[in-house]
């Protein structure tokens, strides 16, 4: 299992896919605050059972004031704020974000996969080192951001 949780962001809307020992989890939610608030349950259910640490890979293809405004990509900035104590607006690690430039390299060497979460997953991935589960361990007093207001 890859314990990547990928989402892509796509015209006011975002997909997620996550690997769970039962399959995957893969679900299509607006990116409005009922949409993430819909997303957090579903994903919450999907991955009651699993253990370990689940590693958010966000994928954007759009302007950046888009994602600026994103209630999924405020709800992940706001909980990294918390988990790290800093007060400025960014996202703290994890998750990371996939830049446009980095997808579009992926997508021109796999020419028949179309942009999907599935797709960010691999992306992802094809950027980590093999160890990273080692690299960014979970830790006791982590907070996910899928359950942050559990």
């Amino acid at each position: 299992m890859t314990k990547i949780i990928a989402i892509l962001f796509v015209l006011g809307q975002f997909q997620v896919a996550v690997e769970t020992s039962t399959g995957y989890f893969v679900g299509t939610y607006p990116d409005t605050e009922i949409g993430v608030t819909q997303f957090q349950r579903d994903i919450r259910t999907a991955l009651g059972a699993e253990t370990g640490r689940f590693y958010p890979c966000i994928a954007y293809d759009g302007p950046n004031r888009d994602l600026l405004s994103s209630p999924l990509a405020e709800k992940i900035r706001l909980v990294g704020r918390i988990q790290t104590g800093l007060r400025d607006p960014g996202i703290a690690d994890p998750p990371w974000i996939v830049r446009q430039d980095r997808m579009k390299a992926f997508l021109e060497k796999h020419p028949k996969q179309k942009p999907d979460a599935k797709l960010v997953e691999q992306i992802c991935l094809s950027l980590l080192p093999p160890y990273y589960k080692q690299i960014y361990p979970a830790k006791s007093d982590m907070r996910e951001f899928y359950r942050a207001t559990e």
